[in-house]
């Protein structure tokens, strides 16, 4: 086999001979063989790599390609025939020169020598890349120099770099995925010459802004994925001229929108426009991450109609809490499922969340306030629930978990928990977990709280026989059953229990001695309902 004077100087043979033996030995395991269906076993096992075929060969580099894109510029040093059929499969391969951590490949005379590849630069980009040493930062403009190639932008912008930037003259043309991340809280404007095309489908920026941003983000007709986290401050962008540039991207399928912290525009006391008259739609839609204040909140969703959106998470920053019916409004225009939906209170010593989800249709809404003290989430919380109680009776499933009770924990927490839960009242069924668990089945037992839809309590075995958590629950079903609306309880621990003597299922023995009367009646009646000759 032929090779060319200049592979035999940049590769010497032994790596020649390690990747062809590498692609023989791929080529002899198990895949490629199936592709020759017209000759026997035992011939494929005598077919060396020399007489394949140009479309096994770009299956066979397809494949080491994908896991490792800098491998082919070994293949095209090999021999003219390998060369060829890179080249000429360009966009089948998705051949790129990359510019990243240790691959000082992009000097312009290694720029010169492929002028149509494009370009993908990678130094950073998120908290867990580290970002680009000084010594990376000529390597960076080279590529990012030639603005017209590039084709992904993955990168922690640094204050050195930043200065360097604004020496870039021409649009990125071709530029279909931006990633930039600003460490350390510190929020950087790049210059109005960097800007991108109509070609852009990914965008995230975290905390670096572009004096044109709304102008820009209304060109990105084919944006897809957007994320905007603490970019934009809500005192000098308005949900309406926000929803104004996103008319412009019909192909917006994700939209991440995180404000500034309330520590950067709390001391002013500016009042926000009215919410839009005039919706815009964003047909593809399917999900909505949202972390800001709720007034901001109420005049972007007012504007928005989202058809196919199932997927939306909201976190507000502060204690002000506008009109549910906003947002019931807004999930009314979606086609998130309204039945057989499942409902999880999370609570810990500072947070508590709220997250509707239907499993068949994969949707998910998430409500969460950012606020003290825990108090004041349950009142938050509660309005919102009670603002979306059409929504909520879907649901047929509640877990209620808590991690940790909040400091200073009293009888009042039974109220709070009661207007928390009562929107859920077309709950069928329950789960109860945590340190919680006490306050919060002695507010299903209230009498003005009662479900009736609700047939069945889990939760974890209760401690001793006066424990608090025992007695609300025997409290509970003697108030249910008195309602004429008796309920089922059972436990985690004893949802095996075997303790009657005998044969058959319940041969084991158990501790039914720390069981009061209500509790074995309970779950002699569980047993009972699917194996009646049990009772003896």
């Amino acid at each position: 086999m032929y090779t060319p004077k200049r592979a035999r100087l940049m590769f010497p043979s032994p790596i020649r001979l390690l990747t062809k033996r590498m692609l023989q030995k791929r080529y002899n395991s198990c895949q490629v063989p199936a592709l020759l269906t017209n000759c026997s076993l035992q011939a494929s096992r005598q077919v060396t790599i020399e007489n394949l075929s140009d479309e096994v060969l770009l299956n066979i580099f397809r494949y080491y390609l994908d896991a490792s894109p800098r491998f082919w510029l070994w293949l095209v040093h090999i021999c003219r025939k390998w060369r060829r059929i890179v080249f000429a499969s360009k966009r089948a391969l998705r051949l790129r020169l990359l510019c990243t951590h240790g691959t000082p490949i992009l000097s312009l005379k290694a720029l010169d020598c492929w002028p149509t590849l494009p370009i993908v630069v990678h130094h950073g980009g998120s908290l867990a890349l580290n970002p680009p040493a000084p010594e990376d930062e000529d390597n960076i403009m080279a590529a990012l120099n030639q603005s017209d190639r590039v084709s992904s932008i993955s990168l922690t912008v640094t204050s050195s770099l930043l200065e360097k930037l604004s020496a870039i003259e021409k649009p990125f043309s071709q530029l279909e995925d931006l990633v930039l991340l600003s460490r350390d809280s510190i929020r950087q404007t790049l210059p109005s010459a960097f800007r991108w095309g109509t070609r852009l489908r990914c965008l995230h920026l975290t905390r670096v802004a572009f004096p044109a941003l709304l102008h820009l983000l209304y060109a990105s007709t084919n944006l897809v994925d957007l994320q905007l986290h603490e970019v934009i401050n809500p005192w000098h962008f308005s949900p309406e001229a926000l929803t104004d540039a996103l008319s412009g991207t019909p192909r917006l399928r994700s939209l991440s929108l995180h404000l500034l912290t309330t520590a950067n525009y709390i001391a002013l006391d500016l009042p926000l426009p009215p919410p839009p008259e005039k919706r815009i739609a964003l047909p593809v839609l399917t999900r909505l991450s949202f972390r800001g204040i709720a007034e901001y909140l109420e005049g972007l969703v007012a504007g928005i109609d989202a058809p196919r959106l199932g997927d939306i998470e909201v976190t507000l920053f502060n204690e002000f809490i506008f009109d549910p019916s906003v947002l019931s409004a807004f999930i009314d225009r979606t086609e998130m499922q309204r039945s057989q939906l499942r409902a999880e209170i999370l609570s810990s010593e500072r947070a508590i969340s709220i997250s509707i989800t239907q499993p068949e249709a994969s949707t998910r809404l998430e409500l969460q306030v950012s606020c003290e003290p825990l108090a004041r989430q349950f009142s938050c919380l509660a309005e919102i629930c009670d603002g979306l109680s059409a929504f909520l009776l879907g649901v047929e499933h509640l877990h209620i978990g808590a991690t940790q009770p909040p400091r200073g924990q009293d009888d009042s927490d039974d109220e709070e928990w009661a207007k928390l839960i009562y929107p859920f009242r077309g709950a069928k069924s329950v789960h109860v977990a945590g340190d919680h668990s006490t306050n919060i089945v002695c507010a299903l037992r209230s009498p003005h709280r009662l479900q009736p839809a609700l047939h069945r309590l889990y939760i974890a075995q209760p401690g001793p026989r006066h424990a608090p958590l025992r007695e609300a629950v025997v409290s509970f079903m003697t108030s249910c059953r008195l309602s004429g609306h008796p309920i089922e309880v059972e436990y985690e621990q004893l949802c095996h229990i075997s303790g009657l003597r005998g044969t058959g299922p319940f041969s084991q023995p158990a501790p039914n001695e720390i069981l009061s009367d209500d509790i074995l009646l309970n779950i002699f009646q569980h047993y009972l309902d699917a194996s009646p000759r049990c009772w003896p």
